[in-house]
């Protein structure tokens, strides 16, 4: 019962302090209820601490999944068009930008643009899966035959 009672008694200074951070009272409305649902799912050792020591840890929480958000937004609005692609330079040297370019021509387009969210823009499997509407393993396969293509190559 402390839990749902610290809810109700701390959520919305909680909201206060993280959208006067972010900047965006959504966002943190967001990040409060999620980490209250993970000091549910920890509620063993939260419900152990004292209420000071439940504050920060909620507030933390909340404050780095509201982080955590902002990044991967950030990451999938910049890589959510496929001619994006051609304009980014990985290692900052135009010689290896051509490079990858022409080989990148040796791979079916569905195979470049999972190649290219990968490593163009660092996202991982489950979030490209969820970007382009596929399951996780599913990009993962793909990945591994484009791999297998390019060796031919290189």
């Amino acid at each position: 019962m402390l839990l749902e009672n610290f809810y109700q008694n701390n959520k919305n200074q909680l909201i206060s302090k993280l959208a006067s951070y972010s900047g965006d009272q959504e966002a943190a409305k967001d990040a409060v209820q999620e980490a209250f649902l993970k000091a549910l799912a920890n509620r063993q050792l939260v419900c152990q601490m004292p209420e000071r020591s439940i504050w920060s840890w909620l507030y933390t929480t909340a404050k780095n999944s509201l982080i955590d958000e902002k990044r991967k937004t950030a990451r999938l609005i910049n890589y959510d068009g496929y001619e994006d692609y051609e304009e980014v330079d990985p290692a900052g040297d135009y010689t290896t930008t051509i490079m990858v370019k022409q080989l990148l021509h040796h791979l079916p387009e569905h195979l470049v643009h999972v190649v290219s969210l990968r490593y163009y823009g660092n996202l991982n499997s489950t979030e490209i899966g969820k970007l382009i509407g596929i399951p996780a393993a599913t990009v993962r396969t793909q990945l591994r035959a484009a791999i297998a293509i390019l060796k031919k190559y290189v």
